[in-house]
């Protein structure tokens, strides 16, 4: 992986602002170059910022331990050799995660008293096609289970979202088959352990159907039929191809 590949991932990650992604790859480059020790001059050199932003965030990359520094007079800077930052990082971006999720835990029983949640999109009917997205409906479809989640794919579903609301739906009771194409061994036996009853086999529509009423169809481009409190004939389809899926 290069310089560029690598400064993309570290704004993906949302945890770099642009001027921090600057310097961090200006002193890779300079590393390189056999100058592993840096000034925030030579730093506000490469960077063409000035030198009080150069100090303002090379503080701010040695808070996060991307960088460490010798005390005194002519301070000195470099990328962190001691050990490898980034699962140190991570560990603060959890312990972030954790306490925002005590927050959404919280807002969520909350919400309960201000809103009933049992009428499926208020009860209206909702039939019509859709181009990509597909893990956030699946998600929705998932999370208004009441009974049974029927659903056939080409692998096991892998977007934490999807996965997370299953666990939810998996919580409530809601009964979950799956028929896949494929699927590993070992991850078979942890999803039967948690509840949810999979087959192996060549299924087609890719479909999700949700207590017989609402689901989303999906093709190879993310396409498909996507309905609630619809009547159709997919748990039916579903359940023939159920007969005929591989039991494990």
């Amino acid at each position: 992986m290069g310089v560029i590949e690598f400064c993309d991932m570290l704004k993906q990650t949302k945890e770099f602002d642009e001027l921090e992604i600057k310097i961090i790859k200006a002193m890779i480059n300079l590393s390189r170059r056999d100058q592993a020790k840096v000034t925030a001059a030579m730093i506000a050199n490469e960077t063409d910022i000035s030198v009080t932003n150069a100090y303002k965030y090379l503080y701010a990359l040695q808070q996060k331990g991307i960088v460490e520094s010798m005390a005194g007079k002519n301070k000195v800077f470099w990328l962190a050799r001691s050990a490898n930052p980034f699962p140190r990082l991570f560990s603060y971006v959890t312990k972030d995660y954790f306490k925002k999720r005590e927050m959404f835990d919280e807002l969520a029983e909350m919400y309960k008293e201000f809103v009933r949640t049992d009428v499926i999109w208020f009860g209206e009917k909702m039939y019509e096609q859709y181009e990509n997205n597909f893990p956030d409906r699946a998600a929705f479809l998932f999370d208004v289970a009441k009974l049974e989640i029927l659903a056939t794919t080409q692998k096991f579903f892998t977007d934490v979202l999807v996965l997370d609301a299953l666990r939810r739906a998996i919580a409530r009771g809601v009964k979950v088959k799956i028929i896949s194409n494929e699927i590993d061994a070992d991850r078979m036996e942890g999803l039967k352990k948690i509840g949810i009853e999979i087959r192996l086999g060549r299924a087609w529509p890719y479909l999700a159907v949700v207590d017989g009423m609402h689901g989303i169809t999906v093709d190879r481009d993310e396409r498909g039929l996507w309905f609630l409190n619809c009547n159709t004939d997919y748990k039916n389809q579903f359940e023939e191809m159920w007969e005929k899926a591989e039991e494990f």
